[in-house]
């Protein structure tokens, strides 16, 4: 009897534990770096045992996906300054498991032969009629050089948008044709790997410093699939380690294969200096 009365229990507590997840959903913004690292998970993450898919999705909506439970992660979100508003409201939904990459340097840049070298330069200038190409609304360097051009007092500058595709076809278009263009820029980055490119120098040192890609994962992942945090968290790489992806993914059409090379030549990926 009393032995029957243990099995019933260890049934009827064994129905009510949940099935552990073997599904991980990641939310990705659209530009190179982004959608590299984001296929770096999505590959080891498939090796440890998961399914994995896959959504690319604007910036600001990886906080408020992720804080609803419609994504499990993201390696997208750049922190402190960029995401400040995001961070006050989702922030308590979300765990931080910290950044990925490396810092980020952020600033003007333009072709190597512009005679410009300093932004403040641009005070009272036409160049680049004004215009300063950037990404999409809502990315880091975006919402970074926007307060930077506040505090240059460069309001006559208009910020262009759009996405990671078009934005890396302005700039190859404007270096192709020789055009004088003003780019919002960070690195590690594709177009930045250009050498037909130069920073303006932040002579005000008005572009944050500290800016660097994070890994954010909604809130009782750590229950439902703790071996996808341990994962999620070991993924950090360091500038040199980034600028090698990114050159792998430069010279690779299929970003699957090119993130698989370059995970067979990093032998050292999860070492503990990876993340410096």
């Amino acid at each position: 009897m009393k032995h029957g009365l243990l099995l019933m229990l260890t049934l009827l507590l064994s129905a009510c534990s949940p099935e552990p997840q073997q599904h991980i959903r990641l939310l990705s913004g659209d530009w190179d770096t982004a959608r590299a690292t984001t296929e770096l998970a999505r590959l080891e993450l498939e090796q440890a045992g998961f399914a994995v898919t896959v959504e690319q999705v604007a910036p600001g909506q990886i906080w408020s996906r992720l804080a609803a439970g419609e994504g499990d992660a993201s390696l997208s979100a750049w922190l402190p300054d960029s995401s400040r508003h995001h961070a006050e409201r989702f922030f308590d939904r979300l765990h931080d498991l910290g950044p990925n990459g490396p810092v980020l340097k952020l600033g003007l840049a333009v072709p190597a032969s512009a005679p410009l070298t300093r932004i403040s330069e641009l005070v009272g200038s036409d160049y680049g009629d004004h215009r300063i190409v950037g990404i999409m609304p809502g990315h880091g360097s975006l919402v970074l050089t926007e307060q930077a051009l506040a505090r240059y007092k460069l309001d006559d500058y208009q910020l262009l948008s759009g996405s990671g595709e078009a934005y890396k076809h302005l700039v190859n278009t404007a270096i192709e044709q020789q055009l004088p263009v003003l780019i919002a820029a960070w690195s590690p980055s594709r177009v930045m790997l250009n050498d037909k490119l130069k920073w303006l120098q932040d002579d005000q040192a008005y572009f944050a410093t500290g800016e660097r890609s994070h890994t954010l994962v909604r809130r009782g992942l750590e229950d439902s699939a703790p071996k996808a945090m341990e994962v999620l968290r070991q993924i950090r790489l360091n500038g040199e380690q980034m600028t090698r992806l990114l050159h792998q993914v430069a010279t690779e059409a299929d970003l699957t294969l090119a993130v698989n090379e370059w995970r067979r030549a990093e032998a050292t990926l999860f070492s503990a200096s990876g993340g410096n």
